[in-house]
């Protein structure tokens, strides 16, 4: 049994999936903290994680390396959609109706502000 490292963790090969997510959860960790740091970069951070998992994944062979990333996008898109500061639903916009309801009320306070001002003292 081989084993390789990548930011500390060691990967037994065949492939663990519990020790790609617990590196995907370190990934996300990093650049979470990279967001409120001033002097750490979220790209180069991004840069640095892609390219020591691209070195690991170059010895392994293309079906263990698509299992690979398969596993670790995967669970990276977990941790983004389970998000508590930022739902999904949070983003999705407004309403088509909620806008044509405040265009509504738009019109009617313009209307009663000024066409019915102006009728009145002619």
């Amino acid at each position: 049994m081989n084993t390789a490292t990548i930011d500390g963790f060691n990967f037994d090969l065949p492939l663990n999936i519990e020790q790609i997510k617990a590196l995907a959860k370190y990934h996300r960790k990093q650049l979470h903290e990279a967001i409120y740091h001033q002097e750490a970069r979220i790209g180069d951070i991004g840069i640095k994680q892609r390219a020591k998992i691209a070195t690991f994944t170059r010895v392994l062979d293309t079906q263990t390396q698509s299992e690979f990333y398969h596993i670790y996008n995967a669970e990276l898109e977990k941790l983004a959609v389970d998000d508590p500061i930022h739902p999904p639903h949070a983003e999705k916009g407004v309403s088509i109706f909620v806008l044509l309801l405040a265009l509504i009320l738009v019109a009617g306070v313009l209307y009663f502000t000024f066409v019915s001002t102006i009728t009145a003292t002619t």
